[in-house]
């Protein structure tokens, strides 16, 4: 079974996902858009085809949105190596580089 993983700057991205969440919304709901998000993840990482292309934020990196975020990732012999989170507001080109942050 393919699996994925989180990057150190994509769990900094999900630390903030949560506690905005926490704060503004509770718990439950912070964990509901948590197990959505990794349900997302592992959907991605056995088939990572069904996102796009984003070559010009970095070699090989892809994307998928989910909700109001977009998951920035790239295809691994393990499945998927998640890079970032971003909300679907931010501009992606702000966080990403080529060689990116893994």
């Amino acid at each position: 079974m393919r699996d994925y993983r989180f990057a150190r700057a994509a769990e900094e991205d999900l630390e903030g996902i949560v506690d905005y969440t926490l704060q503004r919304w509770g718990v439950d709901q912070a964990n509901q858009y948590l197990d959505g998000l990794e349900q997302q993840a592992q959907s991605l990482a056995e088939n990572p085809k069904i996102g796009k292309s984003c070559d010009d934020l970095g070699t090989g990196l892809q994307y998928f949105p989910y909700q109001s975020h977009v998951l920035y990732y790239l295809e691994e012999p393990h499945g998927i190596t998640i890079a970032r989170v971003l909300h679907e507001s931010m501009n992606p080109s702000l966080h990403l580089r080529d060689g990116g942050p893994l």
